[in-house]
């Protein structure tokens, strides 16, 4: 099928049996794809959970995330496609999972004499009206549910078919059937690329959570404009016998899993299916997006600093020297890039029509987190430690949060960890030792990405035409903040799923499962009201908690925007500040095993042909 004619009247097929405009014109009004379910404050598909099984919400800051990932790809491969086409590119295209349609757009200017068709079960795509007419004119969006309906297209129509974030909606038992018809559709010799992403709940460490649990969950400046948040758990509830501190929203969130018969871990097994249906198949190993290294404190209202901003440390021989100086995480805070070159002139912030200098800005930010760095602030201000158990000290031989509730500041492992991952592939020459104590040094030999085989994870197809796919010293230039975003991406899509969870919490209720025992439950909490209000608290501190572990903040500052600003603090919440900071460093020294955390996102890359 060749490219539609400027000027042809355009209509949409939303399903392969749609015959008529007046049978199209119907269902536009009344399709499924077009209806949303709200339901707690959460945007859903309207198709049934047996129909359409994929739990996430399609709410704007979820959904709006897939800008990241489409812009890290272009940013990093200089092309939406991992595939290089040279000066032949595909004439036809099929994007499966196309979402908001951003594959498609950004492949459409690539590629200015292909046509494209975006495919997704629900109506977010952005209207062909608002395009450029030369963009618009070569796009079509197709909507139609893929495990009830077969693909509305021809035999051997396009060359190129493009699949990402489609996995978590498909039972495993429905791969044959979906790649089969993917084929149908495909010309011989036409191409085909799978970008797909592992269901992680990324959790918190004990030595990062006993510290805010012991202080009450008050208010913390580890976020700017942090609020009070409830225990979700009664306070006779030992946490400490779970494997962290969150485990009951991630037993809910495996559960959503199971019981929908999705593999949360397509990196693992999509290379088996894919290989039984394409030939000359690539596939490079895991990338591995790590967790970030703790974010730099956010700055106190009201603690001193001088003229410029910069709080100061002291040298080894005793002298001043600004917090700024190499080896802080301050330096992170690099000045912004405007065309590629270094600006250190004034900025705005997009929130602000009032100039602020990036330097003092970036300067204000807190040093690495360091118990030196925290003393200093405790000096400048006149405020003396009261904690009397030895952890501001970092000895760690009080009995303080920091030791984390008995557990001599040893963060409980999950079952779940990949503690069998190696490294095939590295180009940073540092990331080999994990030696150091100090969390800031560490981080800065880290990687932002890594390419990881494991027993878990099917060996890469290909060698080394399949890793040569991924823009890998691209990816590891992106920097830290990155990895941030990475840590909020995975996190949102956790929050995301919350409605699924809240579904098979409710099950458990109503089966008066005993194992919500080990969370808390009491015989009182095994009603519907009773164990929402439990799961809505569990949620919140999570959110809350997991708020304060991205530090968003930090990222923004990065890029020029304005430090949120907070209400004043007395000099008693100060010092509750500084204390909770402290516990939180002294814990993490003392829990410091030298390994790096789990990765908090897993990607898999999949390139093949059909040769007939």
């Amino acid at each position: 099928m060749g490219p539609p004619h400027p000027h042809a009247p355009r209509h949409t097929r939303l399903s392969y049996s749609s015959s008529s405009a007046t049978a199209s014109s119907h269902r536009v009004l009344r399709g499924k794809e077009h209806q949303f379910i709200y339901r707690n404050g959460s945007k859903l598909h309207a198709y049934d959970r047996d129909k359409a099984p994929y739990p996430s919400s399609f709410d704007r800051d979820v959904v709006e995330l897939q800008c990241m990932d489409n812009a890290m790809i272009v940013a990093s491969k200089g092309s939406a496609s991992f595939i290089d086409f040279k000066d032949k590119p595909p004439s036809r295209c099929l994007d499966i999972g196309t979402g908001l349609g951003l594959w498609v757009l950004s492949s459409a200017k690539a590629w200015p004499d292909a046509t494209f068709v975006g495919l997704d079960m629900v109506n977010i795509q952005v209207p062909l009206q608002v395009l450029e007419p030369e963009i618009a004119e070569r796009v079509e969006w197709v909507h139609t549910n893929i495990l009830r309906n077969k693909l509305p297209f021809e035999d051997d129509e396009f060359d190129h078919v493009h699949v990402q974030c489609l996995a978590l909606g498909i039972p495993e038992n429905k791969w044959h059937t979906v790649f089969e018809e993917i084929r149908r559709v495909m010309k011989p010799g036409a191409t085909i690329e799978i970008l797909e992403e592992d269901a992680i709940f990324p959790i918190l460490p004990r030595w990062y959570t006993d510290p805010l649990r012991a202080h009450a969950r008050g208010p913390s400046t580890i976020y700017p404009g942090a609020i009070q948040q409830p225990l979700s758990y009664p306070e006779s509830f030992d946490t400490s016998q779970l494997a962290h501190e969150h485990e009951f929203l991630e037993t809910l969130f495996h559960d959503v899993w199971a019981n929908r018969f999705i593999n949360p871990t397509p990196s693992s097994c999509l290379p088996g299916y894919f290989g039984a249906f394409f030939d000359r198949v690539l596939s490079p190993p895991v990338m591995n997006f790590s967790t970030p290294p703790l974010a730099p404190f956010a700055p106190l209202p009201g603690v001193n600093t001088n003229s410029m901003g910069t709080h100061h440390t002291r040298s080894s021989n005793g002298s001043p020297e600004p917090s700024g100086s190499a080896g802080s995480m301050s330096s992170l805070l690099t000045p912004l890039m405007i065309d590629n070159v270094l600006d250190l002139s004034l900025s705005h912030s997009p929130t602000s029509t009032q100039p602020t200098s990036a330097g003092s800005v970036k300067e204000a930010i807190s040093p690495s987190p360091s118990m030196s760095s925290l003393r200093q602030e405790r000096a400048l201000n006149g405020i003396t430690n009261t904690s009397g158990n030895g952890i501001a000290n970092g000895n760690g031989n009080g009995n303080g949060a920091g030791n984390g509730n008995g557990h001599n500041g040893t963060p409980a492992k999950s079952a779940r960890r990949d503690s069998e991952a190696k490294s095939v592939r590295s180009t940073n020459s540092h990331t080999g030792s994990h030696s150091s104590s100090h969390s800031a040094s560490r981080a800065s030999r880290r990687p932002s990405v890594m390419l990881f085989a494991s027993s878990e994870e099917s060996t890469s197809v290909g060698g080394e035409h399949a890793i040569d796919l991924v823009p890998f010293d691209s990816l590891q230039s992106q920097g830290e903040h990155a990895q941030f975003m990475h840590l909020y991406r995975a996190v949102t899509f956790v929050l995301s799923t919350k409605e699924a969870m809240w579904e098979e919490l409710l099950a458990r209720v109503e089966a008066r499962d005993e194992e919500l025992k080990r969370f808390g439950w009491r015989e009182e909490d095994y009603s519907e009201q009773a164990s929402r209000a439990r799961f809505e608290l569990a949620v919140d501190q999570y959110q809350s908690d997991m708020r304060g572990r991205i530090a968003l903040w930090h990222s923004l500052v990065q890029n020029g925007w304005e430090l949120p600003q907070r209400d004043p603090l007395t000099k008693v919440e100060i010092m509750e500040e500084m204390q909770l900071r402290e516990e939180i460093l002294a814990a993490q020294r003392l829990a410091d095993t030298g390994e790096p955390e789990a990765p908090c996102r897993k990607v898999r890359l999949l390139v093949g042909v059909k040769e007939s």
